[in-house]
């Protein structure tokens, strides 16, 4: 078996990276040839259906198919990380939006109503598998609290009754996309955007971004003075550019088409000014 072949966080035992492989987002090639040769080995692959923490990444056209294919034809367990895809970008997440089944699904603090809780769903053949039906044992410290699951559950039937949300962020998010997008080209300033659903990410390089390695070619510098550029104009946006930004049903035309210097502020830094994207 490989070796995991990227830099790991201190702490990690060799024990759990000997047993790791990564493989590139979006490179088929590369998922298939490792298939190919150690799929016998391999028990799950693990996937971010739509990337978030390179930016926001959707998958390439075959690229969920093509796992979804291998793992069966290899038995092995396809897992969906939907902690931010699911019920983001659809009641039934990632796996509605690309019509891919997954063999176990992992949700966040959506299912929460934002506050801190987590879940992990799959076929019935895996689940029946974990404790009090099967060997598996499994429990949590927030498991069943009481003000998260009543918030959850106030959140997912607000959403079970609101189809029409999805399509209300889908549209804001294309519109911000778009924005940014036209400024970008009247300022000529190199940028790709990224968009699924409510989910967006802007990375300050020529060309598309379609995996890590393109995000890493994005001008961090230029980034942070973004950052701080919209933070000093009131606007909040996640401080990494390796981080999606999200957008809310409560964001608003206006919100969309706001430009702090309609409204005279001052900007202290004029490198600051220099990257503002109006």
């Amino acid at each position: 078996m490989a070796t995991l072949n990227i830099k790991v966080a201190g702490g990690i035992p060799s024990a759990v990276t000997d047993d790791t492989i990564v493989a590139g987002f979006n490179n088929e090639e590369e998922v298939r040839n490792i298939l190919s040769q150690q799929g016998s080995e391999i028990a799950a692959v693990i996937v971010e259906p739509v990337a978030g923490n390179m930016g926001c990444v959707p998958p390439e056209s075959g690229f969920l198919e093509m796992l979804r294919e291998e793992c069966t034809r290899n038995g092995i367990v396809l897992i969906f990380d939907e902690v931010m895809t699911g019920f983001r970008l659809a009641k039934g997440g990632a796996q509605e939006v690309y019509k891919i089944n997954a063999d176990l699904i992992t949700f966040g603090k959506i299912i929460g109503g934002g506050l801190p809780v987590g879940a992990f769903a799959g076929k019935k053949e895996i689940m029946s598998r974990v404790a009090p039906l099967g060997d598996v044992y499994q429990a949590g410290t927030l498991s069943g609290n009481p003000l998260a699951m009543s918030a959850g559950f106030a959140t997912l039937q607000y959403l079970n009754e609101n189809d029409s949300v999805y399509q209300l962020l889908e549209s804001k998010g294309q519109k911000l996309a778009d924005g940014i997008k036209e400024l970008s080209k009247e300022k000529s300033i190199p940028l790709a955007v990224n968009h699924k659903g409510s989910m967006i990410s802007i990375h300050f390089t020529d060309g598309e971004v379609k995996d890590f390695n393109g995000a890493k070619r994005g001008d961090n510098d230029t980034f942070k003075k973004y950052f701080h550029f919209m933070l000093e104009a009131g606007i909040y946006l996640p401080p990494s550019a390796y981080e999606s930004w999200f957008i809310c049903s409560a964001l608003s035309e206006n919100d969309i088409q706001y430009n702090p210097r309609d409204d005279g502020k001052v900007f202290g830094d004029p490198l600051i000014q220099n990257v503002g994207l109006w």
